[in-house]
């Protein structure tokens, strides 16, 4: 009984590789049918060209600070206003 409550973790991570293994094994057929029809979707795939990513991205920043600043000041807004009704 001392070994295995010693020895948990090991065991369990030997359990846990053991299991994934049989499952690989069990299920190889699809596991290698899934990843060909990924492959064939993600060759169907546009990708952006890299200035095309710049320029999102920048978007994407600029729209996050403009609606962090506008929360912020809503937020501010309204707590004056709950205050100022408070007291």
């Amino acid at each position: 009984m001392d070994f295995l409550i010693n020895n948990f973790k090991p065991i369990l991570l030997i359990i846990t590789i053991l299991s994934l293994a049989l499952l690989l094994i069990k299920h190889y057929g699809k596991i290698k049918i899934f990843l060909s029809q990924v492959k064939v979707e993600l060759s169907k795939v546009s990708w952006s060209s890299r200035q095309e990513l710049i320029g999102a991205t920048g978007v994407v920043i600029v729209i996050t600070l403009i609606l962090t600043v506008c929360i912020g000041a809503v937020d501010s807004l309204l707590s004056v206003l709950l205050n100022y009704f408070i007291r």
